[in-house]
């Protein structure tokens, strides 16, 4: 669970996979498997909503994100893949040395 009150910059990202029905535990079970992923709801229609977080101590979380996602969206048995949300506070003031 993030906290956005955090010292660090929070990035994270929320995708919809579509999978093929009979292949979506499989599937989950692969993409679990990314750093900073972690699966919310599997739907039995082979939907699959994932959260996909930076990683502390990254210098460009956001263009990790997106090579996971990216990455993500080849495995075998996805069929679609959609950004849902992006949130980035690395813009707030406790974030640029300025007090709150």
């Amino acid at each position: 669970m993030i906290n956005l009150l955090e010292e660090s910059p929070v990035n994270i990202a929320g995708v919809m996979f579509m999978s093929y029905p009979e292949k979506a535990d499989k599937v989950a079970a692969e993409l679990k498997q990314f750093p900073g992923a972690e699966l919310h709801v599997k739907g039995e229609n082979g939907s699959l909503v994932f959260t996909v977080e930076g990683l502390e101590g990254e210098s460009n979380q956001a263009k990790r994100i997106i090579n996971t996602i990216t990455d993500m969206s080849n495995v075998s048995g996805v069929i679609s893949s959609s950004l849902i949300f992006h949130h980035n506070d690395a813009g707030l003031p406790q974030h640029q040395g300025k007090k709150l």
